[in-house]
């Protein structure tokens, strides 16, 4: 890799791993560092770049402070520390309960989507096997959100058949498994039995929820529908979710999906699974986070 296109990467990634490919980083990071000290290097943007390079590395280290739902985080390659609302925490540990309690075949599926551990003491600390990278801030080209949101759409199937909404399905709830094209959903703050009341929502993306959820306050399979498809419309782009500032950037199909309203998870997940079949070669894409 040239000086030039270190530095140009350096200024794109979200993580030090993604930058070095490599179990090995710190090696590779002090190679990086030697390259662009100011002794070495007078390229245009070198000192911004090993400023970055140095963040990613704390970050790598020390772990990412985010937010969510109940509050601040601290995420990791295989973990989540949430230090937020204590009794937000404790609702999404006895949600998370629920779901890993469910036995039947399905869920034998989608416990994949759900932490591996799931450990509440002063704070409340999920572990995956698997590398994960959060969403939030992300952007990504279509043919990369297709398979985001056909996930997401296919873990929507699986809670309505088990009589659960999530309910705060959002850019700050969602992570990526790289390496499998996996998707992992850490919190449960807001989980309630389908056609249950309500009691929360999130905050953040309260401009998200279908305007019926204001009026029944009932918790019903539209609302994860329809948070999982604004969050594919922020991936592509459009930060409100709305969907509009893509109709020019999109496939019609697409855009006609994205602002259709369904009220069916399974009868959604299968359209959209058509919509593919119809509009997209099937291929697999590398996703390097």
């Amino acid at each position: 890799m040239t000086i030039l296109q270190l530095i140009s990467k350096i200024h794109r990634i979200h993580s030090i791993r993604e930058l070095f490919g490599t179990s090995d980083w710190k090696r590779a990071y002090r190679q990086a560092v030697s390259r662009l000290h100011p002794d070495r290097c007078t390229y245009p943007g070198s000192v911004n770049a090993l400023i970055r390079l140095n963040e990613l590395r704390r970050r790598a280290e020390r772990g990412q402070l985010l937010q969510d739902d109940a509050g601040e985080l601290t995420a990791f390659d295989h973990a989540i520390n949430f230090r937020g609302d204590y009794a937000g925490l404790v609702r999404s540990y006895e949600n998370y309960q629920k779901l890993k309690q469910l036995r039947n075949a399905a869920a034998g599926h989608f416990h994949r989507f759900l932490p591996e551990t799931y450990v509440l003491r002063s704070e409340l600390r999920a572990d995956y096997p698997a590398r994960i990278a959060a969403l939030n801030g992300r952007q990504f080209p279509l043919h990369h959100v297709n398979w985001i949101l056909s996930r997401l759409l296919e873990f929507c199937a699986w809670l309505a058949q088990e009589s659960y909404v999530h309910a705060g399905l959002h850019p700050g709830s969602i992570w990526l498994v790289p390496k499998t094209h996996g998707i992992l959903i850490p919190s449960f703050y807001h989980l309630t039995r389908r056609g249950g009341r309500l009691k929360t929502i999130s905050a953040t993306y309260q401009h998200w929820y279908p305007a019926n959820t204001f009026t029944e306050k009932r918790a019903h399979s539209a609302i994860d529908l329809e948070m999982a498809k604004r969050t594919a419309a922020y991936l592509l782009g459009d930060r409100s979710g709305s969907g509009v500032l893509l109709r020019r950037d999109l496939p019609g199909p697409v855009t006609d999906f994205l602002l259709a309203y369904h009220e069916d998870a399974y009868a959604c997940y299968d359209e959209f699974r058509q919509l593919l079949r119809q509009h997209f070669t099937p291929k697999y894409y590398p996703l390097m986070s």
